[in-house]
C-alpha cells in the first residue's frame, strides 16, 4: 500500500478491488472488515495502533513536513450554508451536505490543507441502526411540534468520518480567594403587634486563603468540524478512544470523510477553555469555609501533546420551517442526540396549566379555612 502521498500523486494511491471479482470493496460495520459490494468477499485489516502517538503541540505550527491527504483519491466539497468541508470519492459529482442537508455545495481546491490523521475508529453502527434511532428520537418530546415526527420518513442520514483533535497536558495551578465563615448573632426586634421578639442573624467573616492544584488532562476531545458544534457533538460522547487504530485509507472506502476546519491551534483554544473550567471548579472546591469570593487561578500548562484522529458519526441535517436542526449517532457506540424545534404553543399551554393548578390549590386551601366568627 502506498502511504503518505501528497495530493499531486493521486495516480499512485491505493485502490481496494476484490480479489475474487474485481469489484470495489468498502468497509462493512457489521463484519468489521472490507467487503466486496458485488460478491461479498472480505478482506481483513490489521487493526494495529502502534502509530497512534502523541505529537508535540509546540511543533504543530511547523507541520509542513507532515503527511497530507487521506492517501486515497478524494474530492473536497465546501458547503456554502454551514461551512463544512467533506471529502468524498472521486466519482461523486455532487451531494447534499450531511451536516445541514443543503444541496448548495461547491468543490474547493483545498486537498493539500489536510494533515493525514494518525488514527481512526472504524464504523460499527450500520445505517439502518442509525435510521431506527433517528425515527425513534424524532417522535419523542412533548414540547416539540406534532408534525415533526413526519420528518422521520423524509430525511436522509449520512455516515461521515468526522475530524477530531485530542489534547494532553500537565497543569499546575495556584489559587487565591477569600474564604467566608458564617457566624450568627441574636437580634431583638418588635413585631407588628408590638411584641418583642428575637431572631438569629447570619454574618460572614472573610479571611484570605490560597492553595495549589495539579492535574493531568488525557485526551481532551475537540471536534475539528465547523459543521457540528462542540456542544452538539458532546451529546453523543463518549467515544472509546482505546479502540483507535492506525489510520489506513482503506477504512474510509465507501464512506464520506470530512476535513478539519479548526486547525490544531484553534482546537487547542477550545480544549484549553475546557481545561481552565475544570481547574477553576476544582480550585473552588478547595477553598475552605462556608462561602467564597474573588477566586483567582493562575495555571501553567506543560508537555502539551495532540493527536489528529477520525471518528465515525451518523449525521442527519433536517429542516423545519426554514430552520436547520441536527441529529447525531455515535458510529462506534450508537449513542444518539440532537436538536429539535420547540413548540411555543405547547410551552404556553404548560405555563397556563401550571398557573391554573396553582390557583386551584390556593382556593382549595382557602376553602379549608374556618369562616371568621362575628364579633
Amino acid at each position: 500500500m502506498e502511504e503518505n502521498l501528497p495530493p499531486e500523486n493521486l495516480d499512485r494511491v491505493i485502490t481496494a478491488n476484490c480479489e475474487a471479482c474485481g469489484s470495489k470493496m468498502v468497509w462493512d460495520p457489521k463484519l468489521q472488515q472490507l467487503a466486496c459490494e458485488h460478491c461479498g468477499n472480505t478482506r481483513f485489516l490489521s487493526g494495529d495502533s502502534d502509530q497512534v502517538q502523541e505529537q508535540d503541540f509546540n511543533e504543530a505550527l511547523r507541520m509542513e513536513g507532515q503527511p497530507r491527504g487521506f492517501g486515497t483519491p478524494t474530492r473536497i466539497f465546501h458547503c456554502n450554508s454551514c461551512g463544512a468541508e467533506t471529502a468524498v470519492g472521486p466519482e461523486t459529482a455532487s451531494f447534499s451536505c450531511p451536516f445541514c442537508s443543503s444541496p448548495n455545495v461547491n468543490e474547493g481546491a483545498i486537498a493539500d490543507k489536510v494533515i493525514q490523521p494518525s488514527g481512526i475508529i472504524p464504523f460499527k453502527i450500520r445505517k439502518q441502526e442509525a435510521l431506527d434511532k433517528f425515527k425513534e428520537w424524532i417522535k419523542k418530546g412533548w414540547f416539540h411540534p406534532g408534525d415533526l415526527k413526519k420528518i422521520a420518513s423524509l430525511e436522509k442520514i449520512a455516515g461521515v468520518y468526522v475530524p477530531f483533535w485530542t489534547y494532553d497536558a500537565m497543569t499546575y495551578s495556584n489559587w487565591t480567594a477569600e474564604a467566608g465563615y458564617h457566624y450568627y448573632t441574636t437580634e431583638t426586634y418588635t413585631d407588628k403587634d408590638g411584641n418583642t421578639q428575637t431572631r438569629q442573624v447570619q454574618h460572614t467573616r472573610w479571611v484570605p486563603a490560597s492553595g495549589y492544584f495539579e492535574h493531568f488532562f488525557d485526551d481532551v476531545l475537540v471536534v475539528g468540524s465547523n459543521g457540528i458544534e462542540q456542544n452538539m457533538v458532546e451529546r453523543v460522547y463518549p467515544f472509546e478512544l482505546k479502540e483507535v487504530v492506525n489510520f489506513d485509507s482503506q477504512y474510509i472506502l465507501g464512506w464520506n470523510s470530512e476535513v478539519y476546519q479548526k486547525d490544531v491551534k484553534e482546537g487547542f483554544q477550545v480544549a484549553e477553555s475546557k481545561m481552565d473550567d475544570y481547574i477553576r471548579q476544582a480550585c473552588s472546591q478547595q477553598v475552605p469555609g462556608d462561602t467564597q469570593r474573588n477566586l483567582r487561578v493562575s495555571t501553567r500548562k506543560h508537555n502539551i501533546t495532540f493527536k489528529h484522529i477520525l471518528l465515525p458519526m451518523w449525521v442527519a441535517g433536517y429542516q423545519y420551517k426554514n430552520k436547520v436542526f441536527q441529529f447525531l449517532v455515535n458510529g462506534q457506540t450508537g449513542k444518539s442526540g440532537g436538536s429539535k424545534p420547540i413548540s411555543a404553543i405547547k410551552v404556553i399551554l404548560l405555563i397556563l396549566l401550571i398557573i391554573a393548578i396553582g390557583v386551584g390549590i390556593y382556593f382549595l386551601t382557602q376553602s379549608g379555612q374556618p369562616a371568621p366568627q362575628p364579633q
